[in-house]
């Protein structure tokens, strides 16, 4: 009796680590290709608006075609309050040119960090829109490398001067 009690204990431990590492297997999996489309459609919503500002039409169907890519997997596979909130973005006009877009835009990118797991407010204060859409980061400039150049040669004058 005891042998059949320890088998039987043994086949619903087998199965039970097997249902839960197959559940695991499956969240890790779903969580990854979550993450892959999120960063997919913000990089290409990214591009696109970025390549519009400068007037770059080269590429354009590449980037809509890989936005709607994006589009299509957060559907398939995404979180519904995602997909909610990707869709509004998308009826306000999905070109980031207007204001409403890219509080919409802006919406969308917290609610997926939210449901990847981040604390629901952790980013609410930055500028996230501003990080995403601006052209350029604020310290860069062309003329910032001749400056730089010329208080270097100045220093360097100042400094061969007093010696």
């Amino acid at each position: 009796m005891t042998i059949f009690i320890s088998l039987l204990s043994s086949v619903i431990a087998a199965f039970l680590a097997h249902y839960l590492a197959t559940a695991r297997m499956k969240r890790a999996e779903l969580s990854k290709f979550q993450i892959e489309a999120y960063s997919s459609f913000t990089a290409a919503a990214a591009r696109l608006a970025v390549a519009r500002r400068v007037g770059d039409t080269t590429n354009e169907n590449i980037d809509i075609a890989a936005l709607n890519d994006a589009k299509s997997r957060i559907i398939t596979c995404g979180h519904a309050e995602v997909v909610e909130a990707m869709i509004q973005f998308w009826i306000l006009g999905g070109t980031l040119e207007r204001e409403s877009e890219i509080l919409a835009f802006d919406r969308l990118v917290k609610v997926m960090r939210t449901k990847l797991g981040h604390k629901a407010h952790d980013i609410l204060e930055l500028k996230v829109s501003d990080a995403l859409f601006k052209l350029e980061p604020a310290t860069f400039s062309f003329r910032a490398g001749e400056l730089a150049n010329k208080s270097s040669q100045q220093d360097a004058s100042k400094t061969g001067a007093s010696a």
